[in-house]
């Protein structure tokens, strides 16, 4: 009998999302699963990449997606927002027959609900890729906001929520804690 894959969510203003991701990473890895790791509207360099590619497993490919700037969205200029946009769409693109392959057991997405939020993809296109997927694929999102459409289109939906950030006492973000 083949394994039903489920569709996961972690979402909030809370520190942790990718945290989460790279856990199933890990723990997938550990049990011998084939995992495409897509990274969108990240780009700068963490901990968590730098122990991916060092380890260099045969079963983990990663993509990043995101390549022309080291801005977040709400600092760029429209032309920039143009060129991060067909970025997004390609690595959409890659999401989309990522899900229809055969030898996939997990995909992590890394941000992609704040390509919705941008506009750089809809999140209709995103329900069509979940509807869609092999059945036996686990597939895992991060991102800031969500929709009701969202909750009810997915199978699991955790909210990361922040209580308290010692970044709002003026901390930058810590090498080996926060990247």
């Amino acid at each position: 009998m083949q394994k039903k894959g489920y569709t996961h969510i972690y979402y909030g203003d809370g520190k942790g999302k990718t945290s989460i991701l790279n856990g199933m990473t890990i723990r997938a890895l550990g049990y011998g699963w084939n995992i495409k790791y897509l990274r969108f509207l990240k780009n700068r360099q963490s901990g968590e990449m730098l122990f991916f590619e060092q380890i260099n497993h045969p079963r983990l490919e990663i993509y990043d997606f995101y390549s022309s700037s080291q801005k977040f969205f709400w600092e760029m200029n429209d032309q920039e927002k143009a060129i991060l946009k067909e970025e997004m769409r390609g690595g959409f693109a890659i999401l989309q027959k990522l899900v229809q392959s055969d030898n996939v057991d997990l995909i992590i997405v890394d941000e992609l609900l704040g390509c919705i939020v941008n506009g750089l993809i809809t999140e209709e296109e995103l329900i069509a890729v979940i509807k869609t997927k092999k059945p036996n694929i686990e597939l895992a999102f991060s991102g800031h906001h969500i929709t009701q459409n969202l909750i009810d289109n997915v199978d699991l939906v955790s909210n990361v929520k922040l209580i308290k950030h010692y970044f709002y006492e003026k901390i930058p973000a810590r090498k080996g804690i926060e990247f």
